[in-house]
């Protein structure tokens, strides 16, 4: 084990250690004691979770694979879940572009050839049109109902 980590579970356990004694200043009525506690534990946890260790080159790849897929599997879940299935009421022009925006948004950071994101967007504007569609379709209907 390196330095950082044996560091990092001493301020884990501390942590782990001042939230019991804040717990138990809270439930016996101290309450400023306990808000002490607390804020110690809080600042323990973030100095646990705040070190940074450094990575190997090796495996790089393989989080850049792994981020990848991930990507993909979001991209294709949120395209599947607008697709009406599961679904009663068919999704509108705004939430199919409020979904693709915040995809897109997800996307930029993950690293995706030019092909794929062109893919994924193929796939909304596929389901864009379709949801146009169907909108102009219960239109025609309620308008033949008139």
């Amino acid at each position: 084990m390196t330095l950082d980590k044996i560091l990092r579970w001493v301020l884990f356990c501390a942590g782990i250690i001042t939230a019991i004694f804040a717990g138990y200043m809270f439930s016996d009525g101290k309450i400023d004691w306990g808000a002490a506690w607390l804020a110690v534990t809080v600042g323990f946890l973030c100095f646990a979770t705040r070190i940074k260790t450094e990575k190997p080159d090796s495996s790089d790849d393989d989080d850049s694979k792994d981020l990848h897929d991930m990507a993909v599997l979001i991209a294709e879940l949120a395209v599947s879940s607008l697709k009406n299935i599961g679904r009663t009421i068919p999704p509108g022009t705004k939430e199919v572009d409020e979904m693709e925006e915040k995809v897109n948004n997800f996307l930029d950071v993950m690293p995706l050839s030019r092909d794929e994101r062109d893919e994924i967007s193929e796939e909304f504007d596929r389901l864009r049109n379709r949801t146009r569609r169907n909108e102009s379709g219960r239109a025609i209907m309620r308008s033949a109902r008139l």
